[in-house]
């Protein structure tokens, strides 16, 4: 009799996994590299400062909710409403979100700490936070 066939093992600070139709996973490391069929990226991640976060970029994602938990640390959420409106929401640590599916949101780092994300893998829109400029398109591997 053979051995079950087993996936790799890793570290799963800064190490990402989507999941995809059928309930397939696959290990895409840190590059976030997503093929068409993963429906889902699901990783932890150190945050120390907003640029962990890219808290100068917006972000959207018209595939669906996000979920975000607060491992360790403190996370400030700021979705903005359609009329451009802001609210922020303060993740403590155990503390958890539901971002709304086509929600504009964006991070700042309070206290440095780790974050669980769940979030669309597919389809996911960014424009810079900078009120003056004009609201540019983001290539995705440029986000960490």
């Amino acid at each position: 009799m053979s051995a079950p066939d087993t996936g790799p093992v890793f570290d799963w600070l800064d190490h990402f996994v989507a999941l995809g139709r059928e309930g397939a996973m696959r290990d895409v490391g840190r590059l976030r590299r997503l093929a068409p069929q993963d429906e889902w990226l699901v990783g932890i991640k150190a945050v120390a400062s907003d640029a962990d976060v890219h808290g100068d970029v917006w972000e959207r994602h018209p595939a669906g909710d996000e979920m975000l938990c607060v491992l360790e640390g403190r996370v400030v959420v700021t979705l903005m409403a359609e009329d451009g409106a802001q609210t922020d929401m303060l993740l403590d640590t155990r503390r958890s979100a539901i971002v709304p599916r086509g929600v504009w949101h964006r991070l700042h780092v309070a206290c440095p700490g780790k974050i669980l994300f769940v979030t669309p893998g597919q389809g996911s829109e960014h424009r810079r936070a900078d009120a003056a400029a004009i609201p540019q398109p983001l290539v995705e591997g440029n986000l960490k």
